[in-house]
Formats: structure tokens, sequence, C-alpha cells
């Protein structure tokens, strides 16, 4: 009985480990729906392990309501560079993912200078919400990409406005 007790420790022992759960966070308050406003920005992982969590960006106003959430997931957007058990580089990851830009939607391009397929607005309402000036928000949506979003205060949301792809230049 004493033997069987030893051997079931010892073959536990050899079992592999599992990795700890992909289950973190990062935030930061900035003024996104007004000039003064203390919206909440939180991206999170969630996973059974790091190499296959999903990642979520969602913006709340200072009362809890939801302005804007976006959610992929970690290694399709970003690439397999996440080891099962690297919390430590997903949690950098999460830290650096909401450094999100800041702008109005006059600085983004012309309707003309968009790729096919980078808004689904038409031309005549891309370019009004482009001369409005409104708050516009472009988080990173893969490796090299970024998701643009405008405040509509007649709405009280966000929208999409265009797609863009990045590169070193921009940053």
């Amino acid at each position: 009985m004493m033997r069987a007790l030893l051997f079931l420790l010892a073959l536990s022992a050899c079992a592999p480990a599992h990795p700890p759960r992909c289950d973190m966070s990062s935030e930061r308050t900035l003024a996104f729906s007004a000039p003064e406003a203390s919206d909440v920005l939180v991206a999170r992982a969630e996973g059974p392990s790091c190499d296959k969590a999903i990642v979520v960006l969602s913006l709340r106003s200072e009362e809890g309501y939801p302005l804007w959430t976006w959610a992929t997931t970690l290694s399709h957007a970003f690439g397999d560079v996440f080891a099962p058990g690297d919390r430590e580089a997903v949690q950098d990851f999460l830290n650096r993912w909401i450094e999100v830009d800041l702008s109005t939607t006059t600085q983004a391009p012309p309707f003309a200078m968009l790729e096919d397929g980078a808004t689904t607005l038409d031309q005549l309402t891309y370019d009004d919400i482009r001369a409005r000036d409104l708050p516009m928000l472009c988080h990173y949506s893969g490796t090299s990409a970024q998701v643009c979003v405008f405040w509509e205060p007649a709405a009280g949301g966000a929208g999409h406005l265009f797609d863009r792809a990045v590169t070193e230049n921009q940053e």
C-alpha cells in the first residue's frame, strides 16, 4: 500500500504543469466623450493560458456607460508571440495597448485617401463627421493596424470611422 502511494506521488510530480490562467487587465482614465470627461479605458485578457487568450478593449464613461468595445483573439490579431504561461508579456502588451491615439476627426484622412474597405460610411457621412471636428480615438487592432472611432455627442456613443495600416513613420 505504501509503495503504491509513493508511486502515485512520484507519478503526479511528473505530470505536466498547466500554465496559469491568463486573466489580467490594465486601465487608464482619458477624456474622450467631452474635454473634461473622466472616461475609463480598460484592456483585458482572458483565457485558459496566454497563447489562447482573448483580448477586449472597452471604454466606459465615468458613470459606467459603455462607449466603445473591441475584441479579438490575442494570437490571431497580434501574432503567436505569447507563450502559454507568459503573463508578464501579456501584461506588458495590455499596458501598451491602452496608450491610444487621441485627436479629432479633422485629423482623419480625406475620403479619397482611404483604402478600399477602410470605412463602412458613405462619402457624404464620412466628410460630415470629419468636418465636425469630433473627438477621435485610434487603437491597435493588429500588429500594424488601427481602428479609429469618433464620438457622436447627439447619439451618446462612439462609432467606427475608419481602419488604417500603421507604418513606423506614423507611430
